[in-house]
C-alpha cells in the first residue's frame, strides 16, 4: 500500500496574503494578525524574508524592530516579488519523483505510465530498505502536473499515452529586451520572467523605470484568469477579500498609469458597468459562456469613450472647457504633453498665449488629478456640472490658503 502523497504546489493565495500584509499594507504585530495562527505568522514571515532578504532592511527603535522593503537605485530593474512565484512546498515523495522521473526520461526516452512506474520501483526504490511504493495513480498525477507545467509532454504512442521531456524553448535574442520590458509593465508580466528563466538569459534589463509598480505582480494570476475569461467570452464569479461574491461579465483590464493599480471592468447582471480592483480580489472562477458577448462589448465601447478612468455611472454627460496659459514657442512641450495625455479630449491653440482643452465625461471627478498638474496655468473653467466646479475650486482654495489667503492668491469663483 502506498503512503499518502501530498501535492507539490502550495496555493499562491496563501503567500500572496502574507506578502500583502507584510510588505504592502504594513507589518502587523502577531496579536493583530487574525487570518492564521501566531505560529503561521512567524513561519510565513521568516519564509518570505528568506526569499527577499537582499531587499529587506530592518531598524531597531524604541517601539521595537521596524522592517521594510528597500529598493535601491543601483539594483537592476527587476521586480523582487517575482521570487515569490518561484516558491513551492514539497514532501520527500515530491522531491524523489521529481528527480527520478526526469532521470528516466532524460535520454529522449518515450515511456508509458506503466513503464515509468516499473522503472521507479526496479531501478530506484529497490535500492533502499523499507522504501515506499508508488501506485500508478500517484505517478500519473505527478506526470499530469508536469505536463501542465510544460516540463513534460504527453504523446500517443502505439495507441497508449506516453511521456517525454518537453523540447527546450527557443526565443530569438531580439525578443529578450521585449521580455524585459513586458515583465515589468504588463498585466501577467511574471510570464515574461518565466520565459527569461527558461532560456537561461543572464542579460540585464536595458530599462530603468521612474515609476516602478512592483506590488501588482501579486495579482498576476487573477489578471491572467480575467484575460482568459475575456478571450473565451465567459462570465466570472469574483470572490473578494471582504467576503463579497459577484457575478460579472468581464470586458477589459484597466491599468492606471498614475498608481499602477489594475481594475477588472465588466457588467454586473449585464446591465451595470463597474470596475473592481484586482488587489481586492481573492479568487475568480470561470462560469458560463456568454452568447451575446459581441453586443455587450459594443455597448461597453460607447461607455468607455466617455469615462476618464475606471469610474462608470449612469449620469448624463458633462462638458468641460478649460483655458490654459501656454506661451507659444517656449512652452510648446506642453502642447505635446496635452496631445499625449488628453485621451478622448481635444485641445487647440487660440492665440500665442492661450490653449483650450475640451472634453465630455460622465464623471468629471475622475479628471481631477490630470487637471491639478496644470495648476498655475488654468485661466478659466467652464462646465455644466456646477457641483464639480465648486468642489474643484474649493479644493484649490484650501490648498492655497495653506500658504496665502485667497485674496493674496487672487482666487475668484
Amino acid at each position: 500500500m502506498s503512503r499518502q502523497f501530498n501535492e507539490l504546489i502550495k496555493e499562491f493565495n496563501s503567500i500572496r496574503l502574507y506578502a500583502r500584509e507584510f510588505y504592502i499594507n504594513g507589518f502587523k504585530l502577531r496579536e493583530e494578525f487574525r487570518e492564521k495562527s501566531l505560529r503561521s505568522y512567524d513561519n510565513e514571515r521568516r519564509r518570505i524574508e528568506s526569499y527577499l532578504h537582499q531587499y529587506i532592511e530592518s531598524e531597531q527603535n524604541s517601539t521595537g524592530k521596524s522592517i521594510r522593503l528597500e529598493l535601491k537605485q543601483q539594483q537592476p530593474a527587476a521586480n523582487p516579488f517575482f521570487k515569490l512565484w518561484q516558491t513551492k512546498s514539497f514532501t520527500k515523495n515530491d522531491i524523489f519523483l521529481h528527480f527520478t522521473l526526469l532521470d528516466c526520461l532524460v535520454n529522449d526516452n518515450l515511456l508509458s505510465l506503466t513503464q515509468l512506474t516499473e522503472l521507479l520501483h526496479d531501478c530506484y526504490l529497490s535500492q533502499f530498505d523499507e522504501a515506499p511504493t508508488f501506485s500508478e495513480i500517484t505517478v500519473r498525477n505527478k506526470l499530469k502536473e508536469y505536463c501542465q507545467l510544460g516540463v513534460l509532454q504527453e504523446v500517443e504512442n502505439e495507441k497508449r499515452l506516453s511521456y517525454k521531456i518537453a523540447a527546450p524553448l527557443h526565443i530569438s535574442a531580439n525578443l529578450v529586451p521585449v521580455l524585459h520590458f513586458f515583465k515589468e509593465v504588463m498585466p501577467g508580466g511574471v510570464v515574461g520572467q518565466f520565459l527569461l528563466n527558461q532560456i537561461d538569459s543572464d542579460s540585464e534589463s536595458p530599462f530603468a523605470f521612474k515609476h516602478h509598480f512592483i506590488v501588482h505582480t501579486l495579482d498576476e494570476q487573477i489578471a491572467l484568469n480575467c484575460l482568459e475569461a475575456i478571450s473565451l467570452h465567459c462570465s466570472l464569479k469574483v470572490m473578494q477579500y471582504n467576503g463579497k461574491e459577484t457575478d460579472i461579465t468581464p470586458l477589459s483590464l484597466y491599468v492606471s498609469t498614475e498608481t499602477g493599480r489594475q481594475y477588472l471592468v465588466g457588467y454586473l447582471h449585464k446591465k451595470l458597468l463597474t470596475s473592481i480592483r484586482l488587489d481586492n480580489i481573492k479568487e475568480v472562477r470561470m462560469m458560463d459562456s456568454i452568447t451575446n458577448y459581441p453586443k455587450i462589448k459594443q455597448r461597453f465601447a460607447l461607455k468607455k469613450n466617455t469615462s476618464w478612468n475606471g469610474s462608470f455611472n449612469r449620469q448624463p454627460l458633462k462638458h468641460l472647457r478649460v483655458l490654459l496659459r501656454v506661451q507659444e514657442g517656449t512652452e510648446d512641450y506642453l502642447i505635446t504633453r496635452l496631445a499625449r495625455e488628453q485621451r478622448m479630449g481635444t485641445s487647440k491653440r487660440l492665440d500665442s498665449k492661450t490653449v483650450v482643452f475640451e472634453i465630455e465625461l460622465i464623471d468629471l471627478y475622475a479628471i481631477n488629478p490630470f487637471l491639478r498638474t496644470f495648476i498655475g496655468r488654468i485661466v478659466s473653467i467652464e462646465t455644466n456640472d456646477n457641483n464639480w466646479k465648486a468642489h474643484f475650486i474649493n479644493d484649490m482654495k484650501e490648498l492655497i490658503t495653506l500658504y496665502h489667503t485667497p485674496e493674496e492668491a487672487g482666487i475668484h469663483d
